[in-house]
């Protein structure tokens, strides 16, 4: 992992994922780059009202970044900043920076981004989740950095191409000297697996054979109460999930109930993109 690109709107939910990338950056040895994406405001007809000028706006977001660029150094002098900000929709233009800056994972706040359908959904953080290929990292406003011994790695053995996909799970396992843990929860009605997916999970342990890993199966009618439950009973600290047309999270997202579905808030999420 060389560079990873953090967003930031200077809240103290991004300023939250920030420390979370500031540690994981002195772990990986990566470089940081700090993004401010910002809309235009549109144009007033009250002469009262004063709308700021792109110029202004941009010298205002760059000012912000240079601050937390120089905090960020006084923690950790040899550890490489840099920072840039553009006018535009935020997510478009987080995604448009990640691959010009060759980004390998985006940190990103969310809040609660132990609420899938309630809380995370319309933020940027989802469309990030749904939109972006390079990884999303989820940092979760009560998540504090901790060494990731335990991973959950949720699947639903759909074919693959993990030797791409699987790559930024397989250097944080390496590096973090973790315990992937491979979850499989489904309903009753897909007891049986198909032989597409007995072949996947051949494939699937092929791809996680220098890696510390096992596999469990959990029938469980809501994905996500499978989840939360492995990842209580297991002391989990990092979620990875796949997303992809008819993946897991892309169900979740269109989900018609209106139920939260939560990851639990102090884990956070990876998601990795086909």
């Amino acid at each position: 992992m060389k560079k990873i690109l953090v967003p930031t709107d200077f809240s103290i939910l991004s300023d939250n994922a920030l420390n979370y990338a500031v540690q994981l950056a002195k772990k990986t040895e990566a470089e940081l780059f700090l993004f401010h994406g910002y809309l235009i405001p549109s144009p007033m007809y009250d002469p009262l009202i004063i709308v700021p000028t792109e110029d202004a706006l941009q010298k205002e977001a760059m000012s912000s970044l240079e601050k937390l660029q120089q905090w960020i150094k006084s923690t950790d002098p040899d550890l490489k900043v840099s920072y840039g900000a553009s006018p535009g929709i935020p997510d478009d233009e987080i995604m448009e920076c990640a691959q010009k800056e060759n980004a390998d994972l985006i940190v990103v706040g969310a809040q609660g981004a132990g609420y899938l359908k309630e809380k995370v959904i319309g933020s940027t953080a989802s469309q990030l989740i749904r939109k972006s290929k390079t990884p999303v990292l989820v940092i979760d406003k009560e998540v504090q950095f901790k060494e990731l011994k335990n991973i959950v790695l949720a699947v639903d053995f759909k074919e693959t191409d993990n030797k791409t996909v699987l790559k930024p799970l397989k250097q944080l396992a390496a590096l973090f000297k973790s315990h992937v843990h491979v979850l499989n929860v489904f309903p009753e009605s897909e007891a049986i697996p198909t032989l597409g997916e007995i072949a996947e999970s051949f494939r699937l342990i092929h791809s996680l054979k220098f890696i510390h890993h096992s596999f469990f199966y959990r029938e469980n009618t809501d994905v996500v109460s499978g989840i939360n439950d492995f990842v209580e009973k297991h002391d989990i600290d990092l979620v990875v999930m796949i997303t992809r047309n008819h993946s897991i999270i892309s169900r979740l997202f269109h989900e018609s109930h209106t139920k939260a579905m939560a990851f639990h808030s102090k884990v956070p999420l990876l998601t990795l993109h086909e």
